[in-house]
């Protein structure tokens, strides 16, 4: 699988995996053993009392306290009791929560609704035009905002829209939806990723290529491995060598790596034959290179690489502006970056400022 191939940069942190954001006057603090929030001088707006904070989102942030989680707003009241044994960020007006071995949704009001599933994808984001892949008794489906499934679970595996379309599993061959639930793409290929810049990266008989809409091949199916399009190219493979392919599927970047991650902020993260790390421009020319043990994708204008086990963040000149000393990080999302040290969580900014006291 492409995930595999590619450089892998594990970011591992909370219970709930989704995207931070934080705002800078109602930053997660932690102090010991308990979190509070505080604003960008360090002073408490919420008196540190809970187990963990997560599920950051723009209206919500979870909260935990006695093994169970909630929703705090920016005010400092919590808005959602602290009742659910899992839950997602709010997107869109709706988070995702567990309770009594089940998954469902809930609003802002906190109203429970579609309380039976097995499980509930997660993504960057919950809703993906208006739809969220749910699984029930083994069998994938999406439920709308309201918890009403709108597409049958049926489906083997699935996964969330993009671009009008989402992927889906069905008698081992992938094909395409749409939100209504209609077959547009015939169940016919091997593997079927994500719509992204109006391609989607699709296996046949051990090849990848790239279709459109329709379900034509627009690039044949001739790469050992293929990624997404970002930023108008996509890292594919051939002859376990990557490099980067345009829209007309012709080499931007020959292929000289031995792995290679998508474009990001203009930048790609490479490994090269001798085993080091390359940063490359999107002419494929290099910025810097190094031995760092692995990196990943510039965010916020800073990448996260691991030396002598160690994680950092990297500036776009190769240089460490926050040093290797975290266990785990994750990127940056929005000016902050969720990071792991000495086996404590907390949060740093852009500039290392990091936001707890042991």
């Amino acid at each position: 699988m492409y995930s595999q191939t590619i450089i892998k940069v594990v970011f591992l942190f909370l219970t709930v995996q989704c995207t931070a954001q934080v705002s800078d006057d109602f930053i997660p603090f932690r102090q010991g053993e308990k979190w509070g929030f505080c604003n960008q001088e360090k002073e408490f707006v919420v008196e540190p009392q809970y187990d963990m904070i997560d599920a950051f989102s723009d209206t919500l942030t979870g909260v935990k306290k006695n093994g169970k989680w909630g929703f705090i707003g920016k005010s400092g009241t919590l808005v959602i009791p602290c009742m659910y044994d899992k839950i997602t960020a709010f997107d869109e007006g709706i988070a995702g929560v567990y309770t009594e071995g089940e998954w469902g949704i809930i609003n802002l009001e906190n109203k429970l609704m579609g309380h039976r599933y097995d499980h509930m994808q997660q993504s960057d984001d919950l809703v993906r035009e208006g739809l969220i892949p749910v699984k029930l008794r083994g069998k994938w489906g999406f439920i709308n905002t309201r918890g009403r499934e709108v597409i049958a679970c049926e489906y083997e595996m699935v996964q969330p829209f993009s671009e009008g379309l989402a992927a889906v599993k069905l008698e081992q061959k992938w094909g395409y939806i749409d939100p209504k639930g209609y077959t547009i793409i015939q169940h016919r290929f091997d593997y079927g990723g994500n719509f992204s810049e109006e391609k989607a990266r699709a296996e046949e008989k051990g090849k990848w290529g790239y279709i459109d809409p329709e379900g034509s091949w627009v690039i044949q199916p001739k790469f050992e491995n293929a990624s997404n399009f970002s930023e108008g190219l996509a890292a594919a493979s051939r002859k376990n060598r990557w490099g980067y392919i345009d829209k007309s599927g012709k080499w931007a970047i020959r292929p000289a790596y031995v792995e290679a991650q998508p474009f990001s902020e203009r930048i790609a993260c490479t490994r090269t034959r001798r085993n080091k790390i390359r940063m490359i421009d999107m002419n494929g020319e290099t910025m810097f290179e190094a031995a760092f043990d692995e990196a990943g994708s510039y965010k916020n204008g800073l990448a996260p690489a691991r030396l002598n086990n160690y994680w950092g963040f990297l500036n776009t000149k190769g240089r460490f502006v926050i040093y290797c000393i975290y266990d785990r990080v994750q990127s940056f999302q929005n000016g902050y970056a969720k990071v792991v040290r000495r086996g404590r969580k907390g949060l740093l900014d852009t500039e290392g400022r990091q936001f707890w006291e042991d």
